[in-house]
């Protein structure tokens, strides 16, 4: 019986035991697969979160080259506008100087003086948009020169004064003993304040004077110059004068809209004042008026020498020009650029040998053949930089000339390239024929710095009332321009040469945008623009400088209008020369 008893204890231990096992294997086979799951969730949650970070990191990165995108593009487009405006500037000024060489009424000297001054003062506002972006890439650079702030502040003066604002307005300048004949400091960013300070004075009031104040006191870099632009306008109220220095910003009065202004005037002169170790301010009380100053230290110059630069200057001999005979080197590949570049030349004196594209300047180069190289930038086969740099790599530079660059683009990147292959002298397109001498005289130390005036004497036989018919199809300054280097029949023959020309370029500009060649596209639009800006031929260069910023995305009607209305002046033109 015992035994019995026995077997039944140890039968219900040892189910007891299975059952205990059992729920211990589930219990451990739950918890394993909970773990399992939980590992799996885990690890999903890890890849989600590397996705979710790459995705992160792909969106900041096409982020940040869409900005740098855009700050470039923006830097182009100021860069182009600013060369589109600067080129016809440049043929006003060179049509005043032609204007004023054989002028001898005093009155018409006067207004073309004037005519001048507003020109240089509305290029130097031009400059401002790219001041303002190198600004903000912190490529600003300053110069040091001598500046004579007295008439400095005359010919701010006398520019406001030609202002329709400024005619009725009593400016008056107030300089003290104390302030220097000369001194060290960046004349043009200085000129360029006192005329925003002169400006905005003539915008924001309609009465009382508008004084001009130079002061200086003692500074331990030699004088602290004080400048001040007061004016008896509206004033500014005190909550608005933090935000006068600001960039695109104005205050808002009724005169505000009168104004017109950018709010960029004052934002630029805080950011050159400041970048040249000085301070910017205004004082201004309501209804009453505001007075704008600057505070500059500067090094003084000595006086003696600057007395002797201000005596009268030596009258020009046209005996004295030193160009007479020289080798010059002309590589241009623009028929109508060669045209005119080769008149000018001629009428110098100057032997002139053409070289059609930069691969035949290279080729035709020889030490001691040529006294003067002239380089087009934008030439087929090897451009003018290249050219240059392997001409330097080939000879030594004892063998090597002055070179002078000539380019249609006016731009900092130019600037940088050609003084990376030695050459520090670049002249914008069109080119004024005073300032190629002048250019060509200094390079090869030839140039008389003390004279002013003018050797033409033949832009006064071009005013004639009995203009070829074609002359009517260009803009009269042009026009006035180019007669005082041609005749009136090598200027039409000039123009016949010109419709040939741009019909085979307008045959390759249709064949590339039908090919989608839209870099070679845009090369060929922007060669016919800078020879119809060239002849005044203005509605063809606005035609042709659409398809040069365009070439990537104009489409087929668009091309084709502008192609038909081309033709359809070229034919007149033709009709008429």
């Amino acid at each position: 019986m015992a035994s019995e008893s026995d077997d039944r204890v140890s039968r219900k231990r040892y189910e007891r035991e299975q059952r205990a096992r059992a729920e211990a294997e589930k219990l451990l086979e739950e918890k394993s697969r909970e773990l399992f799951l939980a590992n799996k969730q885990l690890s999903e949650y890890s890849t989600t979160l590397e996705d979710a970070v790459l995705d992160r990191t792909a969106k900041l990165r096409d982020a940040l080259e869409k900005a740098e995108a855009a700050s470039t593009m923006r830097s182009r487009f100021v860069a182009t506008m600013s060369h589109e405006i600067r080129t016809p500037l440049g043929g006003l000024l060179g049509m005043i100087d032609l204007l004023a060489t054989d002028e001898t009424d005093a009155s018409k000297l006067e207004l073309l003086k004037y005519a001048k001054t507003s020109g240089e003062a509305l290029n130097r506002i031009v400059n401002d948009v790219l001041d303002f972006s190198k600004m903000d890439a912190g490529l600003f650079v300053f110069e040091e020169e001598s500046v004579d702030i007295r008439a400095l502040v005359e010919s701010v003066i006398v520019l406001a004064r030609t202002n329709p604002k400024g005619a009725d307005r009593s400016i008056l300048a107030k300089i003290e003993t104390a302030v220097p004949k000369l001194f060290f400091g960046d004349a043009t960013r200085i000129r360029q304040i006192i005329s925003n300070f002169v400006s905005n004075a003539l915008r924001y009031s309609r009465d009382g004077p508008i004084i001009v104040r130079v002061k200086a006191t003692p500074d331990p870099k030699g004088v602290l110059l004080r400048v001040e632009v007061e004016d008896f306008g509206i004033g500014i109220e005190p909550d608005q004068l933090d935000n006068l220095f600001k960039d695109f910003s104005q205050i808002s009065t009724s005169l505000t809209a009168a104004a017109q202004g950018t709010g960029l005037g004052l934002a630029i002169s805080k950011r050159i004042v400041e970048g040249c170790g000085g301070e910017i301010g205004v004082d201004s009380t309501p209804n009453a008026g505001s007075t704008f100053w600057f505070e500059l230290p500067a090094e003084v110059l000595a006086t003696d020498q600057a007395t002797e630069e201000d005596a009268t200057p030596i009258p020009f001999d046209e005996n004295k020009a030193s160009l007479d005979g020289l080798s010059v080197l002309l590589a241009e590949d623009n028929v109508i650029n060669q045209k005119l570049l080769l008149t000018y030349l001629k009428r110098m004196n100057v032997q002139a040998d053409l070289a059609e594209n930069g691969r035949i300047a290279m080729e035709k180069f020889a030490p001691g053949k040529y006294d003067l190289i002239l380089m087009d930038v934008a030439m087929p086969e090897v451009d003018g930089l290249d050219a240059t740099r392997q001409i330097r790599a080939k000879w030594d530079d004892s063998d090597v000339p002055p070179i002078l660059i000539l380019t249609a683009h006016v731009m900092d990147a130019i600037q940088d390239e050609a003084a990376s292959v030695g050459v520090k002298t670049v002249l914008s397109k069109p080119i004024p024929y005073e300032e190629l001498k002048t250019a060509m005289e200094v390079a090869v130390g030839t140039a008389d710095l003390t004279n002013t005036a003018t050797s033409s004497s033949e832009t006064a036989n071009s005013a004639k009332d009995d203009k070829p018919t074609v002359f009517k199809l260009m803009s009269d300054d042009t026009v006035q321009q180019l007669l005082g280097t041609f005749s009136s029949e090598d200027l039409v023959d000039l123009v016949k040469r010109y419709a040939i020309d741009s019909r085979s370029i307008v045959e390759k500009m249709q064949s590339l945008h039908e090919t989608n060649s839209h870099t070679a596209l845009s090369a060929q639009a922007h060669s016919l623009k800078g020879s119809s800006l060239l002849l005044g031929f203005v509605r063809t260069a606005e035609l042709t400088r659409e398809i040069e910023l365009n070439a990537h995305t104009i489409d087929n009607a668009t091309m084709a209008g502008i192609v038909e209305e081309i033709s359809n002046f070229l034919d007149e033109v033709e009709a008429k020369a």
